[in-house]
């Protein structure tokens, strides 16, 4: 059974930050819940063991945030998901990598590799303060400058065209770093809600950065990247070949080192629309 205080629950004042930590191995949750202890900020509300006490827990009870291991017995995390209110912030914790990209789909808030390290679990902890507090103020009907989430500001920055030659840096999803990228080298986008996947040219390979599509929707060249669908934007200079590999995929190759980029049915249609119809 999930095991909570009896006044867990319940935030101790506006600024606790209240959290559930699930995962199948005790001494993961208990290493979890010591690594916390140093954040007077988060008061940890719940324990569960596996996805069937997490629900039990969830249901009468909306911590500010799930801390949330990946590979439990008797059900994955994401299979937790849909029983997370909305307003409850997901942060996973797992050993292994392989699940970034799906996890940042879920719109989780971040995802954090065992063993955890604690001056990461710090910036964790930062990002949901600056959350939190910025939740508080839009309750309030204000804005706090430099509280609110930095999407819809660096987005409006994006408004001034960029050419190809031009050098942008953008942070990296789920780190405090930031990677330098000349957009010439980009080949193709992929929105995943509130992140995007960026494929650019060899050696870089594939990129998860912490950017909405619009950002760059917005800032790059239009006579060099078109957007294809609601969420691929592809630099067409660089397509080498389009193939469709059934009748529902379309796949388009940049040459090498450059990961192919695997479209639906429209998406693919609309490209080879731009191109003219000739691969």
């Amino acid at each position: 059974m999930p095991s909570s205080s009896p006044d867990a629950a319940t935030p101790r004042d506006s600024t606790t930050i209240t959290a559930l930590l699930v995962d199948d191995e005790p001494r993961a949750n208990e290493r979890m819940r010591k690594l916390l202890a140093a954040h007077p900020e988060i008061n940890v509300s719940g324990i569960a063991g596996n996805v069937a006490e997490a629900r039990a827990f969830l249901a009468t009870n909306s911590p500010y945030v799930v801390f949330l291991d990946v590979e439990m017995p008797g059900g994955s995390g994401f299979d937790l998901l849909k029983n997370v209110p909305d307003a409850t912030q997901v942060v996973f914790v797992t050993a292994r990598e392989k699940y970034a990209v799906q996890a940042f789909a879920a719109a989780a808030l971040d995802y954090l590799v065992k063993p955890v390290d604690p001056e990461r679990l710090a910036d964790t902890v930062a990002r949901l303060q600056k959350h939190a507090d910025s939740a508080r103020a839009k309750t309030h009907g204000d804005r706090e400058p430099g509280t609110d989430d930095d999407f819809d500001a660096d987005e409006a920055t994006a408004a001034a065209v960029l050419g190809l030659g031009d050098v942008v840096s953008v942070p990296l999803a789920g780190k405090t770093t930031s990677l330098a990228l000349t957009v010439g080298d980009i080949c193709w986008i992929e929105s995943l809600r509130n992140y995007t996947r960026v494929a650019v040219k060899s050696p870089v390979g594939v990129m998860l950065f912490r950017r909405r599509l619009s950002y760059w929707d917005n800032g790059l060249p239009a006579g060099s990247f078109a957007r294809v669908g609601r969420s691929y934007i592809v630099q067409l200079a660089v397509v080498e070949q389009i193939d469709w590999s059934s009748r529902t995929e379309t796949v388009v190759t940049f040459g090498a080192g450059v990961e192919p980029l695997a479209l639906g049915r429209l998406p693919g249609t609309r490209l080879r629309e731009i191109l003219g119809g000739h691969a």
